[in-house]
C-alpha cells in the first residue's frame, strides 16, 4: 500500500496521459472522417507518408518523401523538402504496415504530444528534488501541460511533424538535466528533423547551457573554459549542438530546400519588410498582436514563465520567427506554429516557481511551502480558466463539437467514391476537405488548374466555389463546366464526380 501511495502521482499522470491520447485520437480521427480536415495539412502529410510507405513496401525508393507538387507553378512529383525540411515524416511510414491511413498519423500525434507530460513530471522531480512532495508538484504541472490550449489546438489542427517537437525538446532538456548527454543528443537530432528552423532553437539551447553552467558573459571567461572542451562532456555537448543547429538551418534554408524546390523557400517573403527596414524591428515587437500572442501562450501557466527568463529565452529564435513574420497565422494559437515555444514555456514555468519560492525562502524560510502552495493554486486556476475560455474541449466556451456529431449527408457519397477509386495509380483531384480521403495514391492534385492531369475529379461543389482556396478552385470549376475532356458521372448531396474521357 505504501508503495502504491509513493507512486500514485505517476500512476495518476499515466492515466491522464492515456485519457488525453484516447480523446484527441478519437477527436482528430472523427474530424478527418467527417470531412472537417483539409488537404492543408492532413492530406498533404498523409500523401507524403503514404508514398514513403509504398517505397518501403514495393522497393521503389524514388517514392520516399514524394508528393505531387502542391504549389501553383507545377504539377510534377517533388520531394517533401521542396516545401519544408521535416524529414521526420519518413519515420512514420513503417507504422502504415499496421494501418495505411491518416488515422495512424493522428493517433501517433496524440500519443506523442501526451507523452510530453511525463517529461514535465520528470523535470519537475529533478528541479524540486529537495521538496518532499515533488511528485505531486510534477503531477499538477503535467496536468497543466495536458490542458494547455495552444498544445491541444496544435494537436487538433491536422498533422505536422513539428508538433512532436514539444515532447522531443522536453526529453532533450530532461536528459541534459540528468547528464545523459548521449540521449539528449539523440533528441537534438530528432528535433532537427521536425522542421528547417528548429536548429536555431537547438543552438539557443547550447548557448543557454554555456551561460547557465559556465557563466559565459565575457570573452575572457570563454577563453578560460575552451581548453576543457574535450574533457568536459557538458561543454562538448553545448558547443556541438550550437554548431550542428546553425549548420542544419543554413543547409536546410540555403541548400536542401532550394535544390528540391528549384527556388527559394516559399516563406522567405514573410520577412521582406524586416530585410528592407531592420531598424523597425522594435516597432513590430510592440504591436498589439504581440501582447495578445504572449498572453495566449503565458496566461495558461499563470505567467510564471517570466520568472525564469533564461529558460524562456531558449525559444527566442522561434518567438522572433513568429512575431516578425508577415503571416499572421504564425501568431495564432489555432495552428501549430507555437509547438517549439511550448516546451520552453513549461520548462521556464517550472524554474519560475523554483526561483520565486527560493527568493521567498531567503526572506523567511518557513514561507517557502506556503508560497509553493499559492503558486500551484495559481497555476491550476489559470490553467482551468484558460481551458474554459480558449480550448476546444466539450465544456469550453469555444468548444468544437462538430466532429462528435453525426456525419454530414455527403459523408456516404465520399466513402463510396473512396472505395471505388482505391487504387494506387488512379490519379485523382479533389477539393480541400475531401483530400485526406483520397491521398492514398502516388499522384494527387488539389483541385485547381492541375485537375487536367487527373483521371477522376471528386468535388464538393460548395468548397470549389466558396472555399478558402476559391481563388484557384473557382476558376478551375468554371473551366471544368465547359471542358470536353471530362464527363460528369455523379451528382448527389453537393458532391460531383467527373471522369476523364478515354
Amino acid at each position: 500500500m505504501k508503495k502504491i501511495w509513493h507512486n500514485l502521482p505517476l500512476i495518476l499522470l499515466i492515466v491522464f496521459i492515456a485519457i488525453y491520447s484516447i480523446y484527441f485520437s478519437l477527436f482528430t480521427i472523427n474530424r478527418y472522417q467527417k470531412l472537417y480536415a483539409h488537404y492543408y495539412d492532413l492530406g498533404i502529410m498523409h500523401h507524403t507518408v503514404y508514398n514513403t510507405y509504398k517505397a518501403l513496401q514495393t522497393g521503389d525508393m524514388s517514392r520516399i518523401l514524394e508528393l505531387t507538387n502542391p504549389h501553383s507553378f507545377s504539377a510534377d512529383q517533388v520531394k517533401r523538402m521542396s516545401i519544408h525540411n521535416d524529414i521526420l515524416l519518413a519515420f512514420f511510414a513503417p507504422f502504415y504496415f499496421i494501418h495505411e491511413g491518416p488515422e495512424t498519423l493522428l493517433v501517433l500525434q496524440a500519443v506523442g504530444v501526451a507523452v510530453g507530460a511525463f517529461f514535465i513530471y520528470k523535470i519537475t522531480n529533478n528541479v524540486f528534488k529537495d521538496v518532499k512532495y515533488r511528485a505531486w508538484i510534477g503531477l499538477v504541472f503535467g496536468l497543466v501541460y495536458l490542458l494547455y490550449p495552444p498544445l491541444q489546438k496544435a494537436n487538433s489542427f491536422e498533422f505536422h511533424a513539428v508538433t512532436f517537437v514539444t515532447t522531443i525538446f522536453l526529453a532533450m532538456f530532461y536528459f541534459w538535466l540528468v547528464k545523459r548527454y548521449v540521449l539528449s543528443f539523440f533528441f537534438v537530432i530528432l528535433a532537427l528533423l521536425t522542421k528547417e528552423q528548429v536548429g536555431l532553437t537547438v543552438a539557443a539551447f547550447g548557448v543557454f547551457i554555456l551561460v547557465d553552467k559556465y557563466k559565459y558573459f565575457s570573452l575572457k571567461q570563454i577563453a578560460r573554459t575552451l581548453p576543457k572542451f574535450k574533457s568536459d562532456p557538458a561543454l562538448t555537448f553545448a558547443v556541438s549542438i550550437i554548431i550542428i543547429g546553425v549548420i542544419w538551418v543554413i543547409l536546410s534554408v540555403f541548400v536542401i530546400i532550394p535544390l528540391a524546390r528549384g527556388q527559394w523557400h516559399f516563406a522567405s517573403g514573410y520577412y521582406d519588410h524586416i530585410i528592407k527596414a531592420p531598424w523597425k524591428i522594435p516597432y513590430f515587437l510592440t504591436k498589439h498582436y504581440v501582447i495578445k500572442y504572449m498572453f495566449d501562450l503565458l496566461g495558461p501557466v499563470g505567467f510564471l514563465s517570466v520568472a525564469a527568463p533564461l529558460q524562456l529565452l531558449i525559444a527566442a529564435p522561434e518567438f522572433a520567427i513568429n512575431l516578425l513574420s508577415s503571416n499572421s497565422n504564425m501568431r495564432n494559437i489555432y495552428f501549430h506554429y507555437d509547438t517549439v515555444i511550448t516546451a520552453f514555456v513549461f520548462i521556464s514555468m517550472i524554474y519560475g516557481v523554483k526561483n520565486i519560492t527560493g527568493f521567498v525562502e531567503k526572506i523567511y524560510e518557513k514561507a517557502r511551502l506556503y508560497m509553493l502552495i499559492i503558486l500551484l493554486t495559481l497555476t491550476g486556476a489559470t490553467s482551468l480558466i484558460f481551458s474554459f475560455t480558449s480550448s476546444t474541449l466539450p465544456y469550453a466556451r469555444l468548444r468544437d463539437i462538430y466532429p462528435w456529431k453525426k456525419p454530414q449527408d455527403k459523408y456516404e457519397d465520399i466513402i463510396y467514391w473512396k472505395k471505388m477509386l482505391d487504387q494506387d495509380q488512379i490519379k485523382v483531384s479533389t477539393t480541400g476537405h475531401l483530400a485526406p480521403h483520397f491521398t492514398s495514391r502516388q499522384y494527387f492534385y488539389d483541385f485547381s488548374w492541375k485537375y487536367v492531369y487527373a483521371d477522376y475529379l471528386v468535388l464538393d461543389r460548395h468548397d470549389a466555389r466558396y472555399g478558402y482556396l476559391k481563388k484557384s478552385s473557382l476558376s478551375a470549376y468554371k473551366a471544368l463546366q465547359v471542358d470536353p475532356d471530362y464527363i460528369k458521372i455523379y451528382d448527389r448531396n453537393g458532391i460531383e464526380v467527373y471522369k476523364k474521357s478515354p
